[in-house]
């Protein structure tokens, strides 16, 4: 299937969802930066946390790059600010976060800049505001930040202490996993993406040659390497699973979070072909990967819908491990889906049903969203590597 009409469509479409705020309005927090919001609808007027990584990746090379800078720069004058980058730019959700791509759009930042003359400096100054995010938010074990709850690893959560808030702050509102008692457990998605903080931490430390930090991250990434594997690896299944704290064992609803530890390079070669070879296929559909292996009304998070950063991951995760026949039949599958969507509808969608290409996704409670961010900058990334 040929995509030309669609990504034409989304080179045009990037102007249409940058925003500047400079000042405080109601409650839109203001930033130094213009930014890029997941749709033109103008309910979506506020920088979202993990939406912008996966944004940033199909602005690479394009006139828009300079916004990953600008929308870095808005992250850290919001931890300066409030001690923690929220779920978004509202005051209302300053009570969470969102999945912690800070490092990760971070290393796409410094590929822009590291030809720079103030390249260094921007580096030690970026590092700075990460290190200290992943220490007081992401490490912290009491109030207003106590997700650090079990033998190191942490959990997702909100100041209210509500389950379905710390849904929220996972990104998968609403999800048939960890059985709606998400501040019961430690997902194996978050301790993986923390890993993946501490393993760049020491790697960019080393760029800057302070041996002290970077010896002490490699250290703290190892240690978190033994922990997700003695309570998250199931060795009987072959897989990766959410883990309850409270009971002291694994949850049993498998889903995509499960493959974020082969997308952070911690599992072994033997682990990560056991995941391939036994899990892959229940997952994969014909236009793409299902999220969860369950659906449930009003949960979009979960069967039939699949969702673009979840598909980016997985690639990725089997492309670390040389799955590369894998990773390019999923990245085909879902192109095909989304290219088939978009001859039919005009339009890209912030999830898509990937058991049946253009019958209508589980539209959860937020229902159906037409843009979208990340929809379109995974299709281009995907699309540029289809061979």
């Amino acid at each position: 299937m040929k995509y030309s009409a669609a990504l034409e469509y989304i080179e045009q479409y990037w102007q249409q969802i940058i925003r500047e705020t400079p000042q405080d309005v109601g409650t839109l927090i203001g930033l130094p930066k213009p930014y890029l919001v997941p749709s033109h609808d103008p309910i979506f007027i506020e920088m979202f946390y993990w939406d912008s990584y996966f944004i940033s990746l199909g602005l690479v090379g394009t006139p828009h790059q300079h916004h990953i800078l600008g929308m870095l720069e808005n992250f850290a004058a919001l931890y300066k600010r409030f001690g923690v980058i929220p779920n978004g730019s509202r005051f209302y959700f300053l009570s969470r976060s969102q999945p912690p791509f800070l490092l990760e759009l971070i290393k796409l930042g410094w590929e822009i800049k590291k030809h720079d003359l103030d390249g260094m400096a921007w580096l030690e100054e970026m590092l700075e505001v990460a290190q200290a995010e992943h220490q007081t938010v992401w490490l912290a074990s009491q109030h207003p930040h106590h997700r650090n709850v079990y033998q190191g690893l942490s959990r997702y959560f909100d100041i209210n202490y509500l389950d379905v808030l710390a849904s929220c702050e996972s990104g998968w509102d609403h999800s048939t996993r960890c059985s709606d008692t998400w501040l019961e457990h430690v997902p194996v998605d978050l301790n993986a993406i923390l890993y993946t903080r501490e393993k760049v931490m020491a790697m960019l430390f080393g760029l800057l040659g302070n041996v002290e930090q970077s010896e002490f991250w490699a250290t703290q990434a190892e240690a978190r390497t033994k922990t997700i594997n003695q309570l998250m690896w199931d060795e009987t299944e072959g897989f990766y699973f959410d883990y309850n704290y409270k009971l002291e064992q694994k949850n049993p609803h498998p889903s995509l979070a499960g493959f974020y530890p082969l997308w952070a390079g911690l599992a072994s070669p033997e682990q990560a072909a056991r995941v391939v070879k036994d899990w892959l296929p229940k997952f994969e559909r014909v236009g793409g990967l299902l999220t969860t292996l369950e659906s449930r009304e009003g949960h979009q998070w979960a069967a039939p819908n699949g969702w673009s950063p979840l598909q980016w991951l997985v690639v990725a995760a089997l492309e670390k491990y040389g799955f590369h026949l894998e990773a390019e039949r999923i990245m085909r599958a879902w192109c095909d889906n989304c290219a088939a969507v978009f001859e039919k509808t005009g339009a890209f969608w912030e999830k898509y049903n990937v058991e049946n290409i253009g019958a209508e996704s589980e539209g959860g409670l937020y229902g159906a969203l037409q843009g979208f961010g990340w929809s379109n900058a995974v299709f281009k990334d995907f699309a540029a590597r289809i061979k």
